[in-house]
């Protein structure tokens, strides 16, 4: 039987998890309004209404264009697995009479869009903010620390606005802190939740190929600290590779994802670089990382408690014989990994949208070690230490309140850094005024 204090834990996660659900409940944005979760809509749609990947008669055609076109017909630019499980799920909603086409808000029932989001981005975002609580418990940390802890993650991040509105970054990041959470806590104690950690890495992998670095990192910390029995993990991955080969195939033709294949951004309005994944590298690689993690789309301006996070990897790694010395080295290395690749082979800083989106994946794993660091994870009050953590949570919290009124517009973070790109010269800029505060809208 399970210990009073453990149920205790068990029943606060839930409410965590339920709290933020409520939030999703009340804040989804109602209608696709970028190319991002347009195409994906489109894809949904099709699949479903007209029994095809296909686009080309889909009413969402010419809002996006996040599209390739193979063998004659336009697809969704997107990784299909999350598209397939979107569409089993709107399948249950168009037979109750809810529809996914532009003039849904006409029909009599409604728009299926919110519902398909709640499902597929609000569900995952409130499992990982339940679970990031009972990781901050498993630490043996107090309530009181695990709850604010949990509330820079779930309030202070990007977290919160890439959960009302469907894209691939979150579900990818919530897989990626299950995968993680699972081999931390459950695998010690029996080598087989790795089957579980190596599914959700997987699943990662196949909604955001970007998180291919965090899942690596999983996979080497299992294979340092478990080695034969890593095995588990690699099986895990699986059915998700399996899935989305199978997807590809009737997409495609062939075992590759839509957006691999230079020649499908060839068409004419493309806006996309005609080379795999359509990404073309910066002219100016050290201005563009700048503005990527300091800047005006900085990572760190827009969620400055990050920089908690990335000491407390720090301070792990700089502990001799630290239990998670190791766990924390390759969590480090992936996020600086990812960090280096958008530097130098990105150059869109993730286009009209709230941050740099595509370190969103890596979030919950690297604010994992937040606990590690002050003022969090010291019990003597160090002042000092409490008012930097305040400001930059006050900053945060702020910050993410503007990216969730609309994720898909950009605004400036409320502080951050400047750099003319001819003389190098640094500055400082302050953009917070009074009319941005009101009630959470689009």
């Amino acid at each position: 039987m399970a210990r009073p204090e453990t149920r205790r834990n068990v029943v606060i996660s839930i409410g965590v998890m339920l709290l933020f659900f409520v939030g999703c409940l009340i804040w989804t944005k109602p209608k696709p309004v970028s190319w991002n979760d347009i195409s994906r809509t489109a894809a949904i749609e099709s699949s479903v209404e007209q029994g095809t990947w296909a686009i080309d008669t889909s009413p969402w055609l010419d809002f996006t264009r996040d599209k390739v076109s193979l063998n004659g017909h336009f697809y969704s630019g997107k990784m299909p697995l999350l598209s397939a499980v979107g569409a089993v799920w709107y399948s249950v909603l168009y037979k109750l009479g809810l529809s996914l086409t532009p003039d849904c808000a006409t029909r009599a029932r409604g728009c299926a869009y919110y519902w398909v989001t709640l499902l597929l981005i609000g569900a995952p975002a409130s499992a990982t903010v339940g679970l990031f609580y009972a990781w901050g418990r498993y630490l043996n940390l107090s309530a009181a620390i695990a709850l604010l802890g949990t509330l820079t993650l779930g309030a202070g991040t990007m977290l919160l606005p890439y959960s009302l509105v469907l894209n691939h970054h979150l579900p990818s990041a919530a897989s990626l802190f299950i995968a993680f959470f699972l081999l931390m806590t459950r695998a010690p104690r029996d080598a087989r939740w790795m089957l579980g950690s190596g599914l959700f890495a997987g699943l990662a992998l196949m909604c955001d190929p970007l998180s291919g670095l965090m899942a690596t990192a999983l996979f080497v910390i299992s294979a340092v600290r478990y080695r034969v029995r890593s095995l588990y993990f690699l099986i895990g991955v699986l059915p998700a590779l399996f899935a989305t080969a199978w997807l590809d195939l009737q997409i495609t033709g062939t075992l590759l994802p839509p957006y691999l294949t230079p020649s499908a951004y060839d068409y004419e309005g493309s806006t996309q670089a005609t080379n795999p994944v359509g990404n073309i590298s910066p002219d100016d690689p050290v201005q563009y990382a700048f503005k990527m993690l300091l800047g005006a789309q900085g990572l760190f301006a827009y969620n400055p408690t990050l920089w908690f996070a990335l000491a407390g990897i720090v301070i792990v790694v700089w502990t001799r014989n630290h239990p998670i010395r190791f766990e924390a080295a390759a969590i480090g290395t992936a996020f600086v990994a990812l960090a280096l690749y958008l530097a130098f082979r990105t150059g869109n800083l993730g286009g009209v949208a709230y941050g740099e989106r595509y370190f969103v994946n890596a979030i919950p794993n690297v604010m994992a070690f937040v606990f590690f660091a002050p003022p969090l994870a010291v019990t003597r009050f160090r002042p000092a230490f409490a008012a930097l953590f305040a400001v930059a949570l006050a900053l945060s919290l702020f910050s993410s309140y503007q990216g969730a009124r609309n994720p898909w517009a950009y605004v400036e973070p409320p502080f951050h850094l400047t750099r003319d790109a001819a003389t190098g010269t640094l500055g400082v800029k302050w953009t917070v005024n009074i009319n941005q505060i009101g009630f959470l809208k689009q």
